[in-house]
């Protein structure tokens, strides 16, 4: 028997782009002052975990996202002034970016925020039902890395 991802409304796929969509907007109003969009922040976030410059390769794997859809958002960041991009001096083919210290304050201003906001959220579903969406999303994106 072959299963399908399909639930009562709409199928599996529509019903995460769908949550994806609705994340983005309640997120917006968090980041809007500081004039960034959820997806930089991911992109911030995850840089603010490295002492060192990274990769945008490593940056990439981390988000799920290609290299190519990462040079844009790393040259916007930049733009910004809330990242810096230098030659990676191992490899001329590759560059390193970390965060500058503007960017490193805006994670710091907006984490509180944001973890305030994730954590409202946590709140309205139970730690099991919380822990079975969690497992579900991970094995799902397992199958499709």
């Amino acid at each position: 028997m072959v299963k399908t991802l399909t639930m009562s409304d709409r199928d599996l796929v529509t019903a995460v782009l769908q949550l994806a969509n609705l994340l983005n907007r309640r997120l917006s109003p968090i980041f809007d002052k500081s004039k960034i969009t959820p997806q930089q922040w991911a992109v911030l976030a995850v840089l603010s975990e490295y002492e060192e410059p990274t990769t945008l390769a490593a940056i990439a794997k981390k988000l799920l996202v290609t290299k190519q859809n990462m040079t844009g958002m790393i040259s916007r960041l930049a733009d910004l002034g809330l990242v810096d991009r230098n030659d990676d001096p191992k490899d001329l083919r590759s560059s390193r970016v970390e965060l500058t210290r503007r960017g490193r304050s805006i994670v710091e201003k907006l984490r509180p925020a944001y973890e305030q906001w994730r954590d409202a959220l946590a709140r309205e579903i139970s730690e099991r039902d919380l822990q079975t969406v969690q497992r579900t999303l991970d094995r799902l994106i397992e199958h499709l890395d």
